[in-house]
């Protein structure tokens, strides 16, 4: 009993914290589809690309609101627009790119460096969608017990949980996506007309949705 109450985390919590993370995974959201996309655009090399370069950026915001910087932001109505509005635009530069080789009936893919952009696009996306902040923000706290240990201590030990998780989850997704593309391989300018429409309703999404309750 001793030994439980030294650990930093309560285990009754941590079981809760496990079970809402898989709920909160297996729960579509702008991420999987954001990866759906680039897999449908490239394969599964490129789907899994995006996908570690979105577990990047959620790595980042643990890590600022395991320190406190997120709490700073989301208190800033200023620059939690400007993150907002900087991630909608990048994603629909994205989406002008994908509708255009569409458009075009040229594929989006270039051999040199198809996973190093997808894992770019992946994490500039992550980082500059405030809604990720304050997911954390708002997500962590509720499982940290403050006569354990520092919350920071809980926080950090918690939050890389969730994109550990996320990865045989996304890894079926991207499987079948992949699966998908490639009987549709014929359709290649079909499938990058897919990828741009799912980037233009994440983009739109995100720059009309405003600031969170």
């Amino acid at each position: 009993m001793a030994q439980l109450r030294a650990m930093p985390l309560d285990p009754h919590l941590l079981l809760a914290f496990l079970l809402a993370a898989w709920v909160l995974i297996l729960t579509p959201g702008p991420d999987m589809l954001f990866v759906i996309g680039q897999t449908l655009a490239g394969g599964a090399r490129r789907g899994w690309a995006a996908m570690f370069g979105i577990v990047t950026g959620a790595t980042v915001h643990i890590a600022l609101a395991a320190s406190g910087v997120a709490a700073l932001l989301a208190a800033s109505p200023a620059l939690f627009d400007a993150l907002r509005i900087a991630g909608a635009l990048y994603l629909l530069w994205l989406a002008w790119g994908a509708l255009r080789a569409a458009a075009q009936g040229a594929r989006t893919l270039r051999p040199a460096t198809p996973a190093r952009a997808a894992f770019r696009d992946g994490l500039v996306t992550n980082l500059t969608n405030p809604k990720v902040i304050l997911f954390f923000l708002a997500f962590l706290p509720q499982f940290v017990d403050p006569a354990r240990a520092p919350a920071w201590l809980q926080m950090a030990l918690l939050g890389p949980l969730v994109p550990l998780m996320s990865l045989p989850a996304y890894g079926l997704l991207i499987a079948g996506a992949d699966r998908a593309a490639a009987r549709l391989s014929r359709f290649a300018r079909w499938l990058d007309g897919l990828a741009g429409l799912l980037f233009l309703a994440l983009g739109l999404r995100l720059l009309l949705g405003g600031r969170p309750a």
